[in-house]
């Protein structure tokens, strides 16, 4: 019986974290300056704002504030963008590893949509579509080529 105790708390503590799915990139050959400053402009000119409390060009770690948006019969959703260049993986001449995701969280209580506190927002998981063509993006700005994962169409099977 003395064992069995943790059984109890295990289930309780499953929840209290969240667990992200990083994409990657791997830079060309530049400096860690240049690769975080890559980051930073095309996080800017996909609309995101900078949330100063959670930037760090010393530690190259970027973060965005909350962007809000309609997800459906009135509901609120809001999602930010996460990227860290991996200074302990990579060097000038080799390239450096980005990691990125984006993260989003929605209002479930259609009572609490209209005027949302803190509380009332929920964990929505990634914005996959988003983060696909951010990478994408980061890739042909870091000089890498085509992103990796998707091949050209192979010409001898178009039927035209």
């Amino acid at each position: 019986m003395p064992r069995t105790w943790w059984l109890v708390l295990l289930p309780m503590t499953a929840a209290c974290g969240t667990v992200y799915n990083w994409r990657e990139v791997r830079s060309g050959p530049a400096t860690q300056a240049e690769v975080y400053d890559a980051v930073e402009y095309l996080a800017r000119t996909d609309g995101f704002q900078r949330s100063e409390g959670e930037c760090d060009r010393g530690l190259a770690v970027w973060a965005s504030r909350w962007r809000y948006r309609q997800i459906g019969l009135g509901r609120p959703g809001r999602y930010k963008l996460r990227a860290e260049v991996l200074v302990d993986d990579g060097s000038k001449e080799q390239g450096w590893v980005v990691r990125f995701m984006i993260e989003q969280q929605k209002v479930k209580d259609l009572k609490r949509s209209l005027d949302p506190i803190e509380e009332d927002w929920s964990n929505d998981g990634q914005d996959g579509e988003r983060e696909f063509l951010f990478g994408q993006r980061l890739q042909m700005r870091l000089g890498t080529g085509a992103p990796t994962g998707r091949e050209p169409p192979d010409a001898s099977k178009r039927s035209w």
